[in-house]
């Protein structure tokens, strides 16, 4: 049985049912994809959030691992040099909070959060001070015996302030914290409903099954932006999903989409949040049985149609089975099957996809329309750390690769094509302009990616300022436009030998030799202001990066040694050629 089958949201209908299938998915042979280490900060009980937050990482085949500080002591484990933490540094810190525990005079009349925001600050600067790690923090409710009575006014408006002063200080350090407003998670409903006062009584653990799953959904999304396993492309259904009813039969006036009346309002709304998912850079595709002319004419003059044919990188608008068009805009588009949400209201159709490409993940049109609109958001899939100027335009590029692709055919001679794009690749060491893209290249390149080491902006920075160590940006432009900053290198000096510690290039750059000039120039520009006289590289293996088993091999380096999950390479500064087509003008600043 497959683990995404043992993982299925039924699982989570009752705690007997989930805590099973969490353990027979942990005990599952199966490769992982990652790992990921989670420490929990708290002054409550949080232990429940364990089995949820499992639940939604070992679908995405991430194995983590969670621990749960001491209650209140919160200090104490970021101070000491011998806590769990400074020993094994987590990925990701979860500073889960309640307002009773951190400031206990919260119920006295005249209550000012002075205290809470001076406690606050205190935290963040020694949790950013003393670790590395990425942190997700709340917004504080109201005390939860007060969640049942009526809260004065003073005191909302305090913990308004509380919570106004929490985002700020996140705003700051956006690299490398967010925010979780529990007041908003996604489908949350009334908060009431999610509070049990029994276990709050016995053993202050305040919180039902519907608002852990929702709270473990935001923290999962948050590692897999950390582990560069956010999804990429959104491909979507059209009939009962993008609209209720069937253009086809029955024609553009008989279809629901709609500002005001359901159901066509809840696949406005709908609509709504894939144009945001689109503002921020994720793929959107369609993949749909129907007349394409029908589609189009929707897109084109449906008066509450938000998204429109420019919106999409990719369509398989016909009847074949939606498994081989998924398939084939999966191939067009140069990435992988597990980058794809797919969105249809058929479970015969999702059944077929689930069975012929399990990597894929599903999402249902529910039953309940008023909880459509939140299905794209509640779990976070699309999560990333920031947003580039790259991802903002990321579908005109693609749209431009592919009319390079259509200009490919007019050519017998791969070189001759080439050549005839006058590609412009300009190499430069990473500055505060740029750190934020570089960061997030090594967050989310999978495929071209030797070492898959992932970085943060802070450590980016730290490494940019460094002397002893080099990053180096590589962006991309041709005659059909700018494909943005698609390149990263990074090194550091040990002695005379200059180790490469990452080379990466973006899967929409391969192809065209790019690759061994920009390593080539950075390793010439290193050469001539480091005492170097031999180079070290490596290559790491993952399930997504065999393409570049032999990138060393290629440019001359010699193998150290080799097994199935890494090979050691090294050359002299002396010895080392390498070759490239001349197809292509290289500026370096």
């Amino acid at each position: 049985m497959s683990r995404k089958h043992l993982l299925s949201e039924s699982a989570l209908e009752r705690m007997g049912t989930l805590l099973a299938a969490v353990h027979e998915a942990e005990e599952s042979a199966e490769d992982w994809r990652g790992s990921a280490r989670i420490h929990v900060l708290r002054n409550y009980t949080t232990e429940p959030l364990d089995p949820y937050l499992k639940f939604h990482l070992l679908r995405d085949d991430i194995r983590p691992t969670i621990s749960h500080g001491g209650y209140g002591t919160i200090a104490q484990e970021l101070l000491d040099e011998e806590s769990s933490i400074a020993k094994t540094p987590p990925d990701l810190i979860v500073l889960s909070l309640l307002i009773e525990f951190l400031d206990p005079t919260v119920n006295d009349d005249g209550w000012s959060a002075d205290t809470a925001i001076r406690e606050m600050t205190s935290i963040f600067n020694i949790l950013l001070d003393r670790t590395s790690a990425f942190v997700i923090a709340n917004t504080f409710l109201p005390p939860i015996d007060l969640l049942f009575a009526d809260l004065s006014g003073s005191t909302t408006r305090e913990l308004d302030r509380l919570n106004e002063h929490l985002l700020e200080l996140a705003g700051r350090h956006t690299e490398r914290v967010v925010v979780c407003e529990w007041r908003k998670l996604p489908g949350l409903g009334a908060l009431e409903s999610a509070i049990d006062r029994r276990f709050w009584r016995s053993s202050e653990a305040p919180f039902r099954a519907t608002f852990l799953d929702l709270y473990a959904r935001r923290i999962a999304s948050c590692v897999r932006a950390i582990k560069g396993l956010a999804k990429k492309c959104l491909v979507l259904d059209c009939d009962n999903t993008l609209w209720s009813g069937v253009i086809g039969e029955d024609g553009m006036d008989g279809i629901g989409l709609d500002d005001k009346t359901e159901p066509g309002a809840s696949f406005y709304r709908f609509q709504k949040e894939v144009f945001k998912l689109h503002e921020k850079g994720v793929m959107l595709a369609i993949c749909s049985k129907n007349n394409e002319d029908d589609v189009w004419d929707v897109f084109d003059s449906h008066r509450h149609s938000v998204l429109k044919k420019d919106h999409l990188v990719a369509w398989r608008i016909n009847w074949d089975d939606k498994a081989t068009n998924i398939a084939s805009i999966v191939a067009e588009l140069n990435i992988g099957m597990d980058s794809i949400v797919f969105v249809d209201d058929s479970p015969r159709e999702r059944a077929l996809i689930a069975g012929r490409l399990p990597d894929v993940t599903l999402i249902a049109v529910p039953d309940d329309l008023s909880q459509y609109p939140h299905t794209l958001i509640r779990d976070g899939f699309f999560e990333t750390l920031s947003t580039s100027v790259e991802d903002r335009n990321r579908t005109r590029m693609y749209q431009q690769q592919n009319a390079r692709s259509d200009e490919q055919q007019h050519f017998s001679d791969l070189t001759d094509y080439l050549r005839s794009l006058h590609t412009v690749i300009q190499i430069s060491r990473a500055d505060e302009r740029c750190i934020s893209r570089v960061a997030q290249l090594t967050q989310k390149t999978n495929q071209f990616n030797l070492t898959t080491r992932r970085y943060t902006e802070e450590q980016i920075r730290s490494f940019a300022g460094d002397s002893q160590m080099a990053v180096f940006r590589m962006a991309v432009t041709d005659r059909f436009g700018d494909m943005g900053i698609t390149g990263v290198f990074i090194a550091r000096l040990d002695g005379a030998t200059a180790i490469i510690d990452s080379v990466l290039l973006s899967c929409r750059v391969l192809g065209r030799q790019l690759e061994i000039a920009f390593v080539d120039q950075c390793m010439h520009a290193l050469e001539d202001c480091w005492p170097i006289a031999r180079w070290r590289a490596e290559y790491i293996a993952t399930p997504k990066n065999k393409q570049t088993a032999d990138f060393w091999d290629r440019i001359g380096f010699q193998v150290l040694q080799s097994d199935d999950s890494s090979s050691q390479y090294a050359t002299d500064v002396d010895s080392r050629i390498v070759d490239y087509l001349q197809i292509m003008t290289v500026e370096s600043e």
